[in-house]
């Protein structure tokens, strides 16, 4: 292989340089690390416009040089990743000249040009989606202590992907990847382990141990499926008490702040909607929730969750209510406030009455949310007589467990002197202690009010 060092800028070696062409570095490095770093290095386009002429002499020079070839994969990637747009035809193209670059360079025996290359036929990227071809390149690599391949092959186990889907090999291979150092192989082990003690999967059940496993993850991850269903799984410990002191309004703050891409749950989950996604992250909820639908009920409450709006599965509006109605009726307060909201306005058979039923369970057991929302069935006469008195109780019940909806409702109530004596200041009371929580509206009207900040 040609001195890379003599490649690059009149012997100046680069960062684009030495990661796409030594090995070395590669592998000492997690493999997402190094995806950021080529993105990220602003060098990188002005360099290969300067030097690209010479890495093709290069390639053409010697055709089995694995590290020309695995470059100018990446050199072709870096198209899908720019500024400009790229239509549907020419991305097909670049995907292509990816695959083809990625398998001859991994044909002369390039680890992680093998490694590109399985990825490429787990995500259809220039081929066809082959997930048991995958599964074989990663195995190769794994069986030969490639660390971000013992990786992906566990993932193949844990989410059964060209492999028999089985939870001990996968915690295996993620250990094998942990034990090398590997702290993303770590955490997902850790992750895995912590949704078993939560749903009775091969160990005893231990809400602690859940806990302390998913915080671990949500504090140290940096992987973007696992790290963001960990930190909502810890939304709902702290929110129910489970495994730490229970602090609703800490777990509501979690979950609320807890929105990255392909896992916008958010506080959609505890007020009434979800919006839909097809993401790793949606899917892998889904499928973990589906595991443990059987043994935990807020797994089968959260499992009806992503069948409301098609959260990491299809839309399934029927089963979901179904599911909801029975976990209402075991007493859960949660699944009472989600049914109640089907039947006022989310496509079972509409019945402000029954969903007026339904959030007054909720909202006797002390779920704020339905407080809330029997304050709003009051105000507006939504199954039930209008009653502003009631509505501000209800608002009031709501508002003091620290409910910003609440709160911003019964500021309103004191605003306008709706069911209380019109009262500015203690308006701007609620109004701020909504706002304080991030609710536009609250602030919006402390503004109008002259009361912002």
């Amino acid at each position: 292989m040609p001195d890379i060092a003599k490649l690059s800028l009149e012997h100046n070696p680069d960062i684009f340089t030495i990661i796409c062409c030594n090995e070395s570095f590669q592998l000492a490095l997690d493999h997402n690390t190094v995806k950021t770093l080529l993105r990220v290095c602003r060098r990188a386009e002005p360099l290969l416009s300067s030097k690209l002429d010479r890495f093709y002499i290069w390639y053409q020079a010697d055709k089995g040089n694995a590290a020309a070839s695995y470059l100018l994969a990446w050199k072709a990637s870096f198209s899908l990743y720019g500024w400009r747009s790229v239509g549907p035809s020419e991305r097909v193209a670049i995907q292509q000249e990816i695959f083809y670059r990625m398998e001859k360079a991994a044909e002369a025996d390039h680890f992680m040009a093998q490694f590109q290359l399985a990825e490429c036929y787990r995500s259809g990227v220039g081929t066809n989606q082959d997930h048991t071809k995958a599964a074989e390149l990663y195995r190769s690599l794994a069986e030969r202590g490639i660390l971000q391949a013992q990786i992906a092959l566990g993932r193949c186990y844990e989410n059964g992907e060209g492999v028999d889907q089985d939870y001990t090999t996968a915690i295996g291979w993620y250990s094998k990847a942990a034990n090398q150092g590997s702290d993303d192989g770590r955490l997902h082990m850790v992750f895995l382990r912590g949704w078993f003690s939560f749903i009775v999967h091969g160990v005893e059940q231990s809400d602690v141990d859940a806990f302390n496993h998913w915080q671990q993850v949500s504090t140290h991850s940096t992987n973007p499926v696992i790290k963001p269903i960990a930190t909502h799984m810890l939304g709902w410990m702290h929110y129910f008490g489970r495994g730490t002191e229970r602090d609703e309004q800490k777990g509501v703050e979690i979950i609320r702040e807890n929105k990255p891409d392909g896992f916008e749950l958010e506080e959609g989950v505890l007020i009434g909607y979800v919006a839909s996604s097809n993401s790793p992250a949606s899917r892998k909820f889904f499928n973990l929730c589906l595991l443990g639908s059987d043994r935990e009920w807020l797994c089968r409450h959260l499992m009806a969750l992503c069948l409301t709006c098609g959260f990491g599965t299809l839309k399934d509006q029927e089963k979901a209510a179904s599911i909801f109605e029975q976990l209402a009726n075991e007493g859960h307060s949660d699944s009472q406030y989600w049914i109640g909201s089907f039947y006022y306005d989310q496509g079972v058979s509409k019945s402000c009455e029954k969903g007026f039923e339904w959030y007054s369970k909720s909202a006797d057991q002390g779920h704020s949310y339905g407080q809330y929302m029997v304050g709003c069935c009051y105000f507006y006469g939504n199954g039930v007589t209008q009653d502003y008195a009631k509505a501000a109780e209800w608002y009031r019940e709501s508002a003091e467990q620290g409910n910003r909806y609440g709160q911003y409702h019964l500021g309103d109530c004191y605003k306008n002197g709706h069911g209380v004596p019109e009262d500015i200041e203690t308006a701007a009371f609620w109004y701020r202690r909504s706002a304080d929580q991030g609710w536009q509206d609250a602030i919006n009207q402390l503004k109008m009010l002259g009361k912002w900040p």
